[in-house]
């Protein structure tokens, strides 16, 4: 049964410690499980991922002073067999007996106890606003992944990250309860799931009161801030990607650092940055309108000229996609005798291939385009009058197969 008696809960800023080594293990990656007498480390457990750090000890038998400091670099602490213990997967063997110093990677820590109580507050203010459940709980190195049995619109997401935010400058305190049965039976909590024996209760002022076995900070100010990321709605689910604390703040030195470089390269201040970006978006929606009117005139001007041998005009030109291809069709077809036109070109990004636009006046083109796909490893279609796609082949050897196939003799 959990006690709640070991160090990383009885005295969660501990940032190092001594502890005798009880068992050494290893693993088929490589590694070493390794149990304590005691530990600070969490083991990774109930959405919040293991401490890292070191565990470290004096060699007597070493031959000189460099050698003597043995270092074993704990990537990750996990929960052991049996409740309450611990087990430090490190990347080296230590002797069972000796005596050793724990140093946790603090940064690690610090960014899961704020991220951990920052989802607290968020889940809380959720659940009292909508009567939402978390029903989902995951503390990555990029973010924490919230989930939620109901859907939240983006305005009342806004709200519940002001209101959090509010609570983290309220600055109230973060408590760890142990309450008896019977105390637990007056008390209003969140809980995910049924739990036996002792239970923990994590209380952070009037806003959130759940079931928790991680680790936390002292005070909702210590949280410091609370972003929301991400909002994605699924099934009748929704899912916040958050940050928190150092992690939240550095994200948004990153992206005001950004925004800087574009209102710098823009030449207008931060706030008129959506506006400038807006026009620039406007404007070339209206330059590639102009280009592409300017490139259809010139291909109706050049289709004029196409000179048919036996009612079929080729032509080949690098840079037109397919509705240019189409456009180039339907004007040779207009303005000479052709009675078939093809349009070749080549396909972005695949030198191998050909893409291709064929249109008649009058015949079906459909069997045709069948035996050209066959013979140049192509695929494609179309209606009766015009079939388009792509070859795998030179343009030598389609304009010869385009020649054979469809011109009149």
């Amino acid at each position: 049964m959990e006690t709640f008696d070991e160090l990383y809960y009885t005295e969660p800023y501990l940032r190092e410690f001594d502890a005798t080594v009880t068992s050494c293990t290893p693993q088929k990656d490589g590694s070493f499980a390794i149990g304590l007498s005691q530990t600070a480390f969490y083991p990774t457990g109930g959405g919040q991922p293991g401490d890292r750090g070191t565990l470290s000890y004096e060699d007597p038998a070493a031959e000189d002073e460099e050698s003597a400091q043995v270092v074993a670099k704990v990537h990750e602490a996990i929960p052991g067999e049996e409740p309450g213990t611990v087990l430090h997967l490190a990347d080296r063997a230590l002797p069972v007996g000796t005596t050793v110093h724990g140093t946790l990677d603090w940064t690690w820590r610090r960014d899961n106890m704020e991220a951990h109580t920052g989802e607290h507050i968020v889940s809380g203010i959720v659940h009292a606003l909508f009567g939402y459940s978390n029903i989902g709980f995951h503390m990555g190195d990029r973010c924490i992944e919230v989930d939620f049995d109901g859907v939240l619109a983006p305005d009342e997401v806004l709200d519940v990250e002001r209101r959090a935010n509010a609570a983290v400058r309220e600055d109230v305190p973060v408590e760890a309860l142990l309450p008896s049965p019977e105390e637990l039976e007056t008390m209003d909590y969140r809980s995910k799931k049924e739990h036996e024996g002792q239970i923990r209760i994590v209380k952070i002022g009037d806003v959130d009161t759940c079931a928790c076995c991680g680790t936390h900070v002292s005070s909702s100010g210590q949280v410091g801030l609370i972003k929301v990321l991400r909002i994605t709605t699924k099934k009748k689910k929704t899912r916040l990607e958050l940050l928190c604390g150092r992690r939240a703040l550095e994200t948004c030195e990153d992206l005001m650092g950004k925004l800087r470089d574009v209102s710098n390269f823009l030449s207008v201040g931060d706030e008129e940055v959506p506006e400038a970006v807006h026009r620039l978006s406007d404007e070339k929606d209206d330059y590639k309108h102009q280009l592409k009117q300017a490139a259809r005139d010139r291909i109706a001007q050049e289709a004029a000229t196409l000179v048919p041998e036996g009612g079929l005009v080729v032509h080949y030109e690098e840079g037109l996609d397919i509705d240019l291809l189409r456009h180039l069709c339907e004007q040779a077809l207009e303005k000479t005798d052709a009675k078939v036109c093809a349009a070749l070109s080549d396909v972005p990004g695949d030198p191998a291939r050909i893409a291709y636009v064929i249109a008649s006046a009058e015949d079906d083109l459909r069997a045709s385009c069948k035996l050209l796909n066959k013979r140049l490893s192509g695929r494609g279609g179309g209606k009766p009058q015009m079939v388009q796609g792509s070859w795998a082949c030179t343009r030598e050897d389609a304009e010869a197969a385009l020649k054979e196939l469809l011109a009149s003799a």
